[in-house]
C-alpha cells in the first residue's frame, strides 16, 4: 500500500482537441453587428503578434483563460478536471501533495506529506496558480501517519485568504451520512490515469466502510492517487449544502480505492494548534452549537462558474442559517455579509476582466493577455468592451482556421462602449480591441463557453 504523494515533478499539460475549420456560412449568422466575414493573414491582424498558435497539445495557451479545459476525457481516476473556481477551498502544496482550506487561515493536509512548504498555491493549475500565499507554520500530529485515521497535518497562513468561500467540516450528527453506498466528491492535483500531477481534478465514487478510525472510499477505477494526498473529500447534505470530511491517506494502485482519515477525528487538535474555531456550527467535541457563521454554505462548490478575480463566490450559497443538527443560529451577532456585488460597470457575471491602454487610431490590443484562448466545446462567447468616452474602439472576435485567423463577430458602432455575443464552435479564439478614433483606458470583460 502507498501513501498518495508524489514525487518532484516538472508538470505539463497537454489536450489532444482538434481544430474545426471556420465555417463562413454559419459564423455570418451569428454575427452580432458584423458584417460578412474576411480571412485576413495572420500578418495582417496580429503585426508585431508572435506567430499563431501551435495545433491543439502544446502549452502556450493563456492558463487564465483556458486552464480548467486543457485535460480532457477521464482524470484523477476515472473523474474530470474541475471548472475555473471549481472546489476552490482545494489547495496544493508545492509540488507534491494536496490540501483544503477550512478556514481563511488554517489549511489542512496529511501528517505523511511532511511540514517543509514555503508556498500554498490556490487554482485549477500548480504551475499558472492563481493566487500563493505563504504559511506562518505547517506542524504535523504527533505520532501522525496512513494507517492509523490520525494522518493529520495543518498549516496556519501568515495572511487570511478572505475571498476564497470555505466548505465547512462535516461534525456531529453530521457525520451519520458517512454510510457505505453513499456518494462522495475527491479533489486533488495528484496523478490521472491520462495526465500528469499539477492539475486540479474531481472524481465523484462511493463510500466503502470504515476500518478502525479510517474511510475507505472509491475503486473500480474512480478513485485518488499519488500527489492527491492530503486532499478532501466531499458529500453533499440533504439541505444542499456540502461538508469537507476527508484527509487522503494512502491505498493500493491508483483506480482501485483508498484509506482516509476523517477531519472531525483531529478537530480538538487542529482548533488547539491554530487557536481558531474551526467548526461554525458545533463544539470541537460535535455538539451542535451554531454561531453567527453556521450560515449561507455553498451547494454548488464544484462548478462555480466564476472567476479568480470576482473571488470565486458564485457557488450558489443557500443564503440560510444551517439546521443540519438542531435549531438554527437565533442571534447574538450578525452573520458574514453576502459576497458584493459586481460593481455597477460590470456587464456580465462570471467574466474575466481584462484592462489595458490604446495609443490612438489603429492601435491594437489583443485577448486574454496577448494570447489566445480553447474552446473545446460549442457554445456562446460574450464580449464587452468599455471605453474611454469620445472615442470610437471596436471590438472583434477572431477563430484560428488552422493556416490564419479569421474574423467570426465583431462591433464596430460609434460608441464607446461595444458588445459581442457570438455562438461558435470548438477551437482556438482571441480578442481584438482597436481604436478607430481616439485614445485612453478600457476596460474588457469576456466570458467563453463552459
Amino acid at each position: 500500500m502507498l501513501a498518495l504523494i508524489a514525487g518532484g515533478c516538472d508538470p505539463e499539460v497537454e489536450s489532444d482537441a482538434e481544430l474545426d475549420s471556420v465555417d463562413l456560412a454559419v459564423a455570418e449568422a451569428d454575427f452580432t453587428d458584423a458584417g460578412q466575414p474576411k480571412i485576413l493573414s495572420h500578418a495582417e491582424l496580429f503585426a508585431g503578434v508572435d506567430d499563431p498558435p501551435p495545433a491543439p497539445g502544446a502549452d502556450e495557451a493563456s492558463d487564465e483563460f483556458s486552464s480548467a479545459d486543457e485535460q480532457d476525457g477521464e482524470a484523477i481516476y476515472g473523474g474530470t478536471t474541475v471548472p475555473v473556481c471549481g472546489w476552490a477551498s482545494t489547495v496544493e502544496l508545492g509540488g507534491s501533495c494536496t490540501g483544503t482550506l477550512v478556514d481563511p487561515q488554517v489549511v489542512i493536509y496529511a501528517a505523511h506529506c511532511g511540514a517543509s512548504y514555503n508556498k500554498i498555491y490556490f487554482g485549477e493549475k500548480y504551475t499558472a496558480a492563481a493566487k500563493s500565499v505563504t504559511p506562518q507554520w505547517c506542524k504535523i500530529y504527533p505520532g501522525g501517519q496512513p494507517g492509523s485515521g490520525n494522518d493529520f497535518a495543518v498549516c496556519k497562513l501568515s495572511t487570511p485568504v478572505t475571498d476564497v468561500p470555505i466548505v465547512p467540516i462535516l461534525m456531529g450528527c453530521e457525520t451519520s451520512n458517512l454510510q457505505p453506498g453513499k456518494q462522495v466528491t475527491l479533489v486533488g492535483f495528484g496523478n490521472a490515469d491520462n495526465g500528469p500531477y499539477g492539475v486540479k481534478r474531481q472524481v465523484t465514487t462511493t463510500i466503502n466502510g470504515f476500518q478502525g478510525d479510517e474511510i475507505s472510499i472509491g475503486g473500480n477505477g474512480k478513485d485518488t492517487c499519488q500527489g492527491d494526498s492530503g486532499g478532501p473529500a466531499f458529500i453533499k447534505l440533504a439541505d444542499g449544502t456540502w461538508r469537507v470530511f476527508g484527509i487522503t491517506s494512502y491505498g493500493g494502485a491508483c483506480g482501485s480505492g483508498g484509506m482516509y482519515s476523517m477531519m472531525h477525528k483531529g478537530i480538538a487538535w487542529f482548533e488547539q494548534q491554530t487557536a481558531i474555531d474551526l467548526t461554525p456550527c458545533h463544539d470541537a467535541n460535535g455538539t451542535w452549537n451554531p454561531g453567527p457563521k453556521c450560515f449561507n454554505f455553498q451547494t454548488n462548490p464544484g462548478s462555480v462558474n466564476d472567476t479568480w478575480s470576482g473571488g470565486c463566490n458564485a457557488g450558489a450559497p443557500n443564503g440560510a442559517y444551517s439546521a443540519t443538527c438542531g435549531s438554527p443560529y437565533q442571534g447574538g451577532g450578525n452573520p458574514p455579509p453576502p459576497p458584493p456585488p459586481p460593481p455597477a460597470d460590470v456587464p456580465c457575471t462570471g467574466c474575466t476582466e481584462y484592462s489595458g491602454s490604446l495609443s490612438g487610431s489603429g492601435d491594437s490590443d489583443q485577448h486574454p493577455n496577448a494570447s489566445y484562448y480553447t474552446s473545446n466545446g460549442a457554445g456562446a462567447h460574450e464580449g464587452y468592451l468599455v471605453g474611454p468616452a469620445g472615442t470610437d474602439f471596436d471590438l472583434l472576435l477572431y477563430k484560428w482556421n488552422g493556416s490564419a485567423w479569421a474574423v467570426v463577430a465583431k462591433a464596430e458602432t460609434a460608441s464607446t462602449n461595444e458588445t459581442v455575443k457570438y455562438n461558435g464552435t470548438a477551437g482556438h479564439y482571441t480578442w481584438l480591441i482597436q481604436s478607430y478614433s481616439g485614445a485612453g483606458a478600457y476596460k474588457f470583460y469576456a466570458k467563453k463557453p463552459n
